[in-house]
């Protein structure tokens, strides 16, 4: 099993512009810090450590040891609306939530240290892709409040790492149930006084019992609160590019921090995967239909990662409510929601009116 990454005082020295000492952020672009002033760059060091999985029993409980904060200098603010709680290394700051567009007045202090993350994908796309991306959609959205079209500008989302965690595990179900065969019997009727007949299809059940296994690899859990389940269950995520975690990608950047435990988040992964290996019992019993009575699932194997992911994230307020908008950092995918902008629609409503009163009045005159 593999240790959490060690972090020590040269993470945060390396964020260090080599040409004129300037603060490094990580590009999205170039795949390297870059500087903002002099545009110097510099290439991530790895630590030459693969990701690997680690043993989901023996980090029920982490050790004082295993606990560490995401950077040496990282700091951490609380938003007082929201709950949420984001790092940051500076010079970075966090003066709005991301989460819920509340102006943040609580002062940052030293990152508390938690599990530290396995993994990584960097962001691939820059502030101003993403915010041309939502200004598509919103273009797209009629009758939107202004108050949406203004977060579609750069310096309205910010970008920040969400955190996740993955499971591995094997299982093994037992289940007992019903399959039910279709059969057809010839039924004689009249109609008009003509004598007909139809074939009626009826269901035979049998009862069944069986088992089944699977091997569940990466299935993903947000580890957040702060986004709605809806847009988290929509953004997809390929894991394919993912990285050693190194601070050096926080730079420029924030991150949450996990606001779901590890065993809550175990408990999320059992729910998701019932309902798959429900499916399986179901193509299991076979016949035409299926009737489950109870599964009982041994897991074993168990291995977890923690992971961050990249966002852009925005809120605003319209009308008392929150309404939140998500970018992928990786595809520049948009979720969010967006309300109805009540007076545009009357006034589309009165001109629409308007126009057709014109027309009867021409055709009134026109006779």
């Amino acid at each position: 099993m593999q240790n959490n990454p060690v972090i020590n005082k040269e993470n945060i020295n390396r964020f260090l512009c080599e040409n004129c000492g300037a603060n490094m952020v990580f590009d999205p672009r170039k795949g390297q810090l870059a500087c903002p002033y002099c545009e110097s760059t510099k290439a991530i060091e790895q630590t030459g450590e693969s990701i690997t999985e680690r043993d989901y029993h023996s980090h029920l409980r982490p050790a004082t040891e295993r606990l560490q904060p995401l950077a040496t200098g990282a700091m951490q603010v609380t938003c007082e609306t929201c709950g949420a709680t984001v790092t940051f290394v500076p010079p970075e700051t966090a003066r709005n939530c991301d989460f819920c567009g509340g102006k943040i007045v609580a002062q940052p202090k030293s990152a508390d240290p938690l599990v530290a993350p396995e993994g990584v994908l960097p962001f691939s796309i820059t502030t101003q892709v993403a915010s041309g991306e939502l200004k598509s959609w919103v273009n797209s959205r009629w009758f939107a409040p202004s108050n949406l079209k203004v977060l579609a500008q750069p310096d309205k989302v910010g970008s920040v790492y969400i955190p996740y965690w993955t499971f591995d595990a094997d299982t093994f179900s037992r289940y007992t149930g019903e399959r039910g065969e279709y059969y057809y019997e010839t039924q004689h009727y009249e109609e008009n006084g003509e004598q007909k007949s139809r074939q009626v299809r009826h269901t035979s059940w049998h009862g069944t019992s069986g088992a089944v296994s699977r091997h569940f690899d990466d299935l993903y859990i947000p580890a957040t609160k702060s986004l709605l389940p809806d847009y988290l269950k929509k953004l997809q995520w390929e894991f394919a590019e993912l990285v050693p975690y190194e601070p050096a990608y926080l730079a420029g950047h924030k991150a949450q921090t996990y606001q779901v435990s590890l065993e809550e988040g175990f408990e999320l992964f059992k729910q998701d995967a019932t309902a798959i290996i429900y499916n399986d019992v179901h193509h299991d019993i076979g016949g035409n239909e299926q009737r489950v009575h109870n599964v009982s699932t041994d897991y074993s194997n168990i291995t977890f990662k923690h992971l961050l992911l990249p966002v852009y994230a925005g809120a605003y307020r319209y009308n008392n409510k929150v309404f939140q908008i998500v970018v992928n950092g990786r595809t520049g995918e948009v979720q969010g929601e967006r309300p109805y902008s009540w007076l545009k629609i009357g006034c589309l409503v009165v001109f629409i009116l308007f126009v057709l009163l014109i027309v009867l009045l021409i055709t009134l005159v026109k006779r």
